[in-house]
This record gives structure tokens, sequence and C-alpha cells, in this order.
């Protein structure tokens, strides 16, 4: 366990009130962004299991979209663990916002680094 030196004091978190405006600013732009992105996602995913084939600007618009969710659910994930922090719970638990947004940021980061590489080799 740690414990610091008599005498010295302790690194204290500073809070800067004007980037926390902006991230609770950003914050409601950044889930319209994912929305829409996810909503354009699952609309090409079904358009390619409907028809089997699909041209090369809709799999560059479903890459797109792709990463797009990938990056707003990240940041929508990173702002809200820094609204609530860990050391502020009880026990350390996430929210539910925290934790549906990051497994949306894992999943579609795997999924990323499958399809962007194949769509990107693809002739």
């Amino acid at each position: 366990m740690y414990r610091p030196k008599q005498g010295t004091e302790q690194e204290q978190n500073v809070v800067y009130p004007e980037r926390q405006r902006y991230l609770v600013a950003a914050l409601p732009v950044l889930t319209v962004v994912f929305w829409a992105a996810a909503v354009v996602f699952v609309v090409l995913m079904a358009y390619y299991a409907f028809t089997g084939s699909v041209g090369t600007a809709l799999s560059w618009a479903t890459g797109v979209s792709l990463s797009i969710v990938t990056l707003t659910s990240g940041a929508i994930t990173w702002i809200e663990l820094r609204n609530n922090p860990l050391d502020d719970t009880e026990r350390g638990e996430w929210t539910t916002r925290m934790l549906f947004y990051g497994l949306v940021c894992v999943i579609s980061f795997i999924v990323a680094v499958l399809y962007l590489p194949a769509l990107y080799f693809a002739p």
C-alpha cells in the first residue's frame, strides 16, 4: 500500500471549469452524431443482407459510419468517465451509460480492425 512521506503534499486533481463546460456542451452533439452513424451503419448492413451485393461507395460509407460510431462512442465514454469519476462511487461501478458506450466502443473497434483493412485492400 502506498503511503506518502510525511511533510509532502499529495497531488491534487485540478478542475478546469472552462474545459468541463466544453465537454458538457459537446456531449449532446456527440450523442446525436453517434446515433445517426449507428442508424446509417445498421441500414447499410441490412441493405447488404437483403441485396447480397453492394457497390464500392456503399462499402466505404459503411466503413466511415463504423469509424464514426467507434470514435464517438469512445469520446462519450471518456466524457462520462470524466464527469463521474470512479473514486466518487461506492465500489467503483460504472453507470449504465458508461457501460453501454464503452462496450459499443470496444465491439465496434474490433469490427473496424477487421473490416477497414479488408475494405482498403479489396480489389
